[in-house]
């Protein structure tokens, strides 16, 4: 009955497709895209079943354990739907009756939170809202992720697309392909939701930038901006210098591009580690024990096997400038080829292989025409900015293979700006 049902939703979310005009993209098909969504599907189920066997309790399985807590949200709905609502639009969530599905939940409440939002309950969540058309069957929750994210890596695809119509298939590949993006992104996990929202934003925030002002894409960028706050603040903040800047040069002009990078990217950082001083959040302190308390929480396990050793990071600009030299070394090339234990980091040292292969193809065949592409340098701000916070802070390869997924598209996307085809084909 399962499988009969996630065929019957696939085929919903392939109509959707076909009719949505979002996915109308000159150049290609809508059988295409629909085959990439069906490609995403299956990386969903196999990573279920990565999850199923390679974990030994489901509540180490932040798959299953996502999903069997949005199933005790959602078991509300037999006894008051009231609180139902209540707990998945979170008003009134904090009513003293409602305390008995949070014990029962696992992953409701943080120990560490450091005042921050508690951005697991945006994933229960949304398993408790999809759990109304599920019927309890863990495959359609990845079917409807699979949509989500989908729909944000084609709303990245949209905004490079007039830059990179002569290379659509590597774009293609570059957006919706690579390996750890196909594997994460299809789970019901933050990073599906992530894409989704990130892309969304991306979207509709270079749209309201260069093309027209529409409700709809004012109303998709604050939508898109309130998930990411709610998922992974942090994803956002990588992105604002990026944005910044792009707004900097519409209202200017393209002169003095780099000028303009580093003062945006110098201000961003003066203000970040000087948040105490406007507001009762410490940048430096919350990223100094976050890392903390990573690393404890691993010492503690007995499960982590893919542990690395990270510098211990002071709440100071100092020692962060210090160790992201490191922390970017991690997040481009680790796990390496001889880090390998498992089927998921051999995954990501195949694809880091990749990333070393494309960066000396960067070196030979530079396309210096593209070098002062605006979006180039907003993917570079992003990048660098995801990949140091992400390397600072995760002392487990495993755990950084996802946490990096957000800023690959734009890795790859960067490698198209850089590497001249033409020369690349003379050469061979």
């Amino acid at each position: 009955m399962g499988i009969i049902i996630t065929i019957l939703y696939t085929a919903l979310f392939i109509y959707f497709i076909y009719k949505i005009s979002f996915f109308n993209i000159d150049g290609i098909s809508k059988k295409t895209l629909s085959a990439i969504f069906i490609l995403k599907i299956f990386a969903g189920i196999f990573l279920i079943l990565i999850y199923k066997y390679y974990y030994q309790t489901r509540s180490s399985a932040d798959v299953f354990k996502y999903f069997d807590d949005g199933n005790i949200i959602f078991s509300a709905i037999y006894n008051n739907p009231v609180d139902y609502l209540r707990m998945v639009t979170g008003i009134d969530s904090d009513a003293p009756h409602l305390m008995k599905y949070y014990d029962s939940a696992c992953f409701w409440i943080k120990n560490f939170n450091y005042d921050l939002y508690n951005d697991n309950r945006t994933v229960i969540r949304f398993n408790a809202i999809v759990r109304l058309f599920s019927f309890g069957y863990i495959s359609v929750h990845t079917v409807f992720m699979c949509f989500l994210s989908f729909t944000g890596l084609t709303a990245i695809l949209k905004v490079f697309y007039p830059i990179f119509k002569n290379k659509k298939i590597w774009l293609i590949l570059a957006v919706y392909f690579v390996p750890s993006v196909m594997l994460w992104s299809s789970g019901i996990l933050k990073e599906g939701i992530l894409i989704f929202a990130f892309g969304l934003m991306l979207y509709s925030f270079t749209t309201l930038l260069y093309n027209n002002f529409k409700i709809k894409y004012l109303l998709a960028l604050i939508g898109s901006i309130f998930l990411l706050l709610i998922s992974k603040f942090y994803v956002l903040i990588a992105a604002i210098p990026g944005l910044v800047f792009l707004i900097w040069i519409k209202t200017t002009n393209s002169k003095y591009l780099i000028a303009k990078f580093i003062v945006v990217h110098f201000v961003f950082l003066l203000i970040a580690f000087n948040t105490q001083l406007i507001s009762k959040y410490d940048f430096a302190q919350i990223l100094s024990n976050k890392q903390h308390d990573f690393i404890s929480m691993v010492d503690s396990s007995q499960h982590v096997g893919s542990k690395i050793q990270i510098p211990i990071l002071e709440p100071n600009i100092v020692s962060v400038t210090k160790n992201t030299p490191r922390a970017l070394l991690n997040s481009f090339f680790r796990p390496s080829i001889f880090e390998v234990h498992s089927p998921i980091v051999l995954l990501a040292a195949f694809e880091n292989l990749i990333i070393v292969l494309l960066i000396l193809l960067s070196f030979i065949f530079l396309d210096k025409k593209e070098l002062k592409n605006k979006l180039l340098f907003f993917c570079i701000s992003y990048v660098l900015i995801l990949f140091t916070l992400t390397g600072l802070t995760t002392p487990v390869l495993g755990a950084l293979v996802r946490y990096k997924t957000p800023a690959l598209p734009f890795l790859f996307i960067i490698f198209l700006f850089l590497i001249n085809g033409e020369k690349l084909r003379i050469k061979n």
